[in-house]
């Protein structure tokens, strides 16, 4: 937060030393606890001594919110069938590819969960007999998609192993300390990232999940009046926040076809902790505006030295082209004329139920 506030403030977006004019900076959450208390420590990150920063949420906690979890819709059913054939036609029919392009890291964790055992003989609780099972896609009623069988099961444990390092467990417990060398752990992650790019980057499945999103998020670009809780008077929203999950950064990555690498982490991997910011200039001397997107996240060094970040340490960032405007890009820039245009083809209509004041 403090980052942010540091960054924007210099470039005269935001308040850099003292608290911000009311209502230009907020936070919109999903609704459930971990996700309110992220959005609320990142304002109070980005301004300490200052209260009331808008942090808001669904009112209804009784159902998801359609912005970060949508579900199936008479308009947008999620067909599981057609999902799960999205996925196969990506991988040739079947998860024979993916099992050999993987084959290493396969190894690796099985080695790390099942140490010793060359049978698929269940360990306490079962997981190694799910190891052995074949590898397949599971959907559910709200209209999700996972995998199961060994790539599932890999995900998983690949996702909670980088948690453990990132918070702090000290190296050598780590996945019962038994990865097999330092770059062991990245290994793994590369396996949770394949998994989040079948599962949330193909097509079908991104237009679903990902259409509320980003045509949200063009719709504030268009005016910060639009940000979900914000004042239809007054000051518009200049810093917004959405804070939801990796499954959204994915979601709009495969809408826009984006693509990027911070040094240290997997390609088009959402790191915890990673951000998909979607910057407008101002071309004061043409009278136009302008969408940069560049992608956030901390090392995962950084993420466990709780290290504070400034000008002289700062996170991973890169700036990320939009393949679709490519013609027009200026200095990584996109004109948001020809922004709204791509945003519109890229989404699917029937998949949109949350628009300027919906919340």
């Amino acid at each position: 937060g403090s980052y942010y506030r540091l960054m924007y403030g210099g470039r005269g977006l935001v308040q850099a030393d003292n608290c911000p004019m009311p209502n230009t900076v907020a936070a919109w959450t999903d609704i459930d606890q971990r996700t309110r208390a992220s959005g609320a420590a990142l304002l109070a990150g980005m301004y300490p001594r200052c209260a009331n920063l808008p942090l808001r949420n669904q009112a209804d906690f009784t159902v998801p919110d359609p912005l970060f979890r949508p579900t199936p819709t008479a308009s947008c059913p999620m067909d599981p069938a057609a999902n799960r054939k999205a996925i196969l036609d990506r991988i040739g029919g079947s998860f024979a590819s993916i099992h050999r392009d993987y084959a290493p890291q396969l190894s690796m964790m099985r080695s790390v969960l099942c140490p010793g055992d060359t049978t698929t003989a269940a360990a306490p609780g079962g997981r190694c007999a799910d190891a052995g099972m074949a590898s397949h896609v599971h959907t559910e009623p709200s209209g999700r998609v996972r995998l199961g069988g060994p790539l599932g099961l890999s995900a998983l444990a690949a996702e909670a192993f980088f948690m453990q390092s990132a918070e702090g467990m000290p190296k050598d417990q780590v996945a019962w300390g038994r990865l097999a060398h330092p770059a062991a752990l990245g290994e793994l992650v590369s396996l949770h990232v394949m998994a989040s790019d079948l599962t949330e980057k193909t097509k079908t499945i991104a237009r679903e999940r990902g259409s509320n999103m980003l045509s949200l998020i063009l719709l504030v670009l268009q005016s910060g009046h639009n940000f979900p809780g914000a004042q239809p008077t007054g000051q518009p929203v200049r810093f917004g926040l959405l804070m939801g999950h990796q499954s959204n950064i994915y979601n709009v990555a495969s809408l826009l076809d984006l693509s990027w690498r911070i040094p240290g982490s997997q390609p088009n991997e959402a790191s915890p902790g990673g951000a998909l910011a979607f910057e407008q200039f101002h071309d004061a001397r043409h009278g136009k505006r302008y969408v940069r997107v560049a992608y956030y996240a901390q090392t995962l060094e950084e993420m466990r030295d709780l290290k504070r970040l400034d000008y002289r340490d700062p996170p991973g960032m890169i700036t990320v082209p939009i393949p679709a405007c490519s013609a027009e890009s200026v200095n990584g820039a996109c004109p948001l004329e020809t922004f709204a245009k791509i945003v519109k083809a890229a989404v699917d209509s029937n998949c949109v139920s949350v628009g300027a004041g919906s919340y």
